[in-house]
């Protein structure tokens, strides 16, 4: 099993290429630049990084946790409060540390620290309500004296693992962390080494904030995660890409560990003939392009226009990245990099084998040193290439047309009929209904992208391929309770 899941993991890219951005954040934080020097020496927290440790650092968690110490809902209310302090107070540092890895605007960090924020808050606020014994009803088969009573209790599960991504390192580390924590278990957190600045700063944090006894942060590549996935979890909560989730998956049954998967997929966007076309760009262009340049996984991945606003859509999308970019993209403050220069290869290889027809930006203007890919459009990309089999997770936007809204549809499902998220535009509540009725995926979006993540009332997963389980609100809550 150990050869199996080192194999699996050693097809991810484990080294982190610092990027060159335009605007370089400022180090004004004493803390992180001495993180800094530790990383650029290759000494980053080497303290954790040897598998034997592991054993004795979880060993340490499980006791923790059988002592009764996290169940007590004063030392869950002590570690949200932290968590909160933590982003209140760190929130600069924060941004530097995902500015160092990703480049990109400053309001970068937004998206790292304000989700944990948000979700300590809403739990601190619901503690006692999700924690409240749930009274059921007691039929008279059961007791015909009618003095009986029922109800479910939540238990934590115990020793939770959650594997983070490099995508946004901190706040799909400590979104997780907030469910485990609200619902009384222990954590490990194992930090993506791709994003080596937030990976070193993550640690730093958890060690300054909150109890370590409880939670703790261990680091390293594919012979420490192997490590750690060889061990008996309560709960393994992984975010990542399908394969490296199989292998999850294979480790966890080994203990028959519940696992949440939050995967990907390419998730599309349809177009009707009746939609706001400014409305469109707008909305699409922003986690397409603006926001960490597509390495999100739910930003749209292609789009299936009608036929008839393809070269509106087109015309209109060009015309607005100039505006948000700038004639010479590269050079502009406000667009980021992709991580490092394998992803840079590997969409670039994307781009060379498509058939279709480039409109905007391409191969001609991608820097694999300073880690960039420009805004790009590509019209007509056939179906079945890799430009529409792969999930790009980058600033790439393939555009099919289709017919009617019955032909959108079955191009969508014959792509990925599991996508993570799925996004229509229309104004046309028939053809939204038909969508919605023939379609599946893991969340979906109505003349808008991305907002469904920010109401915490509804659950957010995938479904089949792009994973299952949901966390977010109450549905974190639930996932990681018995």
């Amino acid at each position: 099993l150990a050869q199996a899941i080192s194999r699996s993991l050693d097809r991810l890219p484990l080294v982190s290429v610092r990027c060159a951005a335009p605007d370089p954040p400022s180090m004004t934080t004493s803390g992180f630049a001495k993180m800094q020097q530790h990383v650029a020496s290759g000494d980053i927290l080497a303290h954790e990084t040897s598998a034997a440790n592991f054993d004795s650092a979880v060993s340490e968690v499980r006791s923790s946790f059988a002592s009764g110490k996290t169940k007590d809902l004063r030392w869950r209310r002590e570690q949200l409060k932290a968590l909160k302090q933590m982003m209140e107070e760190c929130h600069e540092e924060i941004t530097a540390a995902v500015r160092a890895d990703h480049a990109g605007p400053k309001i970068r960090g937004i998206g790292e620290f304000s989700g944990p924020h948000l979700a300590a808050s809403e739990a601190l606020d619901k503690l006692e309500a999700w924690t409240a014994p749930q009274t059921v009803a007691t039929p008279l088969t059961v007791s015909p004296t009618k003095l009986a009573s029922s109800y479910i209790r939540h238990e934590p599960k115990g020793v939770v693992l959650i594997i983070g991504p490099w995508n946004f390192p901190v706040e799909l580390a400590l979104h997780p962390l907030v469910s485990a924590i609200a619902a009384g278990n222990c954590a490990v957190i194992k930090p993506s080494e791709v994003a080596t600045n937030c990976a070193a700063l993550l640690e730093s944090l958890v060690h300054r904030y909150l109890d370590t006894s409880c939670i703790k942060v261990l680091q390293g590549g594919v012979a420490e995660t192997t490590a750690l996935l060889l061990l008996r979890w309560d709960h393994i909560f992984y975010t990542g890409n399908g394969h490296v989730g199989r292998t999850v998956l294979r480790a966890a049954a080994e203990y028959l560990t519940p696992v949440t998967l939050e995967l990907g997929g390419k998730s599309p966007v349809i177009v009707d003939k009746s939609a706001k076309m400014q409305s469109v760009i707008e909305r699409i262009s922003f986690p397409k392009f603006s926001f960490n340049v597509g390495q999100i996984c739910v930003s749209p991945d292609y789009v299936v226009i009608h036929k008839d606003r393809e070269e509106e859509f087109v015309k209109g999308m060009k015309q607005h990245i100039e505006k948000l970019f700038g004639k010479d993209v590269k050079q502009s403050p406000h667009f980021g990099r992709i991580i490092n220069a394998r992803h840079v290869h590997r969409i670039s290889d994307l781009l060379r084998d498509t058939k279709g027809e480039v409109a905007v930006g391409g191969l001609d203007e991608v820097d694999p040193a300073a880690n960039y890919i420009p805004p790009t459009i590509v019209r007509d990309a056939q179906l079945g290439e890799p430009l529409l089999t792969e999930e790009i997770f980058g600033p790439v936007l393939p555009i099919i047309t289709a017919d009617d809204i019955e032909d959108a549809v079955k191009k969508v499902n014959r792509i990925c009929d599991q996508p993570l998220a799925l996004y229509i535009f229309s104004e046309d509540k028939k053809a939204i209904d038909y969508v919605l009725s023939n379609t599946a995926s893991g969340g979906a979006a109505i003349n808008t992208s991305l907002e469904h993540l920010m109401n915490t009332n509804l659950p957010f997963g995938g479904v089949g391929s792009s994973g299952y389980g949901a966390y977010h609100g109450k549905a974190g809550f639930d996932e990681v309770t018995h």
